[in-house]
């Protein structure tokens, strides 16, 4: 089914050569997932006791909280501001930024194990991810650790 949707080929570019990070995937790709999830988060609310906590959505809220924080240092950081963001700002941005990536990769070792528990294997997660089988592992090493299982 995933070959079906183009999922299949690594994509050469995928990875940026010079910081080794990934690249963002296709934006239509991109927008087809987050409607999925949409669909399963609004169902999953619908349910008593489901999977969608009170807490989950208030760090949910949170993360967004912070993005947007980021946003208006960056704002404000460029020339003609109204009101101009200074060096504690910019540094403040700097913490919450590196704050949001742990918490991403703690998100993308979580979704790794996942994937692996709905018996996805290793070449069909790095199709997914737009890379090669090694990098997707690698990665997956590098988020959990020595002690992470393939």
């Amino acid at each position: 089914m995933l070959d079906e949707q183009g999922v299949g080929a690594v994509a050469p570019d995928a990875i940026d050569s010079a910081s080794g990070a990934l690249l963002p995937p296709d934006p239509v790709v991109a927008d087809s997932a987050r409607l999925r999830l949409g669909t399963l988060r609004a169902l999953a609310a619908r349910r008593p006791g489901g999977p969608v906590s009170q807490l989950a959505d208030a760090a949910s809220a949170r993360l967004i909280d912070d993005i947007k924080a980021i946003g208006a240092v960056l704002a404000a950081a460029r020339a003609g501001a109204a009101v101009p963001a200074d060096a504690l700002d910019v540094g403040a941005g700097l913490v919450v930024l590196c704050d949001l990536r742990a918490h991403l990769d703690r998100l993308e070792a979580d979704l790794l194990d996942a994937a692996q528990q709905v018996d996805l294997n290793w070449d069909l997660i790095a199709a997914i991810m737009g890379v090669p089988a090694d990098e997707a592992q690698r990665r997956y090493r590098l988020l959990r650790g020595p002690q992470a299982s393939l």
